[in-house]
């Protein structure tokens, strides 16, 4: 089992209509949007669309940066599984217990175990379901800036630049 995640950065023409493109391929894809702003999308996509969102949102721009990490977290999920299972069967225990208890000291300990048990299935239950759900649905982060072009100085701003190169190289070294 493994959550992944991904994060791009993209130089665009027109930052709104990236912004729109993005977010209806994140529905047309079956996700949903976790957060956005208005040069950035963070969203939620079934594992198995993911690639597919990827070089739709590729193609929106130009790609600056692109990290992607991939968290294995079998070995956690499986130990909550394992861990649930024998929680069960004590809580199972404890039922038996309980029907056999006589005094009323017995049943109020057999019971506050039982609410420890059951806290504790609960908030496994939980876990597991997280898990499944961070596997089943990938992250992804697009943040997107408008592409600038360079600024050239005209003829007359080369010779301030010229004065800021000399005295740049007077006062730093």
């Amino acid at each position: 089992m493994i959550i992944h995640e991904v994060s791009l950065d993209l130089t665009v023409e027109d930052t709104e209509h990236t912004r729109n493109m993005l977010i209806e391929a994140v529905r047309h894809k079956n996700g949903f949007i976790v957060s956005s702003t208005g040069t950035l999308i963070a969203a939620r996509i079934p594992s198995e669309n993911l690639e597919e969102y990827i070089i739709f949102s590729r193609a929106l721009g130009n790609v600056v940066s692109e990290r992607r990490t991939g968290t294995d977290i079998t070995d956690q999920y499986n130990d909550n599984v394992i861990r649930l299972s024998t929680l069960i069967d004590f809580r199972s225990r404890y039922l038996v217990l309980l029907e056999r208890a006589n005094t009323i000291a017995e049943i109020l300990a057999i019971e506050r175990e039982l609410a420890r048990v059951t806290t504790e299935i609960e908030l496994l239950q939980g876990r597991i379901r997280q898990a499944e759900s961070s596997v089943a649905y990938s992250s992804i982060t697009v943040r997107f800036r408008e592409r600038h072009e360079t600024v050239r100085p005209g003829p007359v701003g080369w010779v301030f630049v010229g004065l800021y190169r000399g005295i740049r190289w007077l006062f730093v070294w």
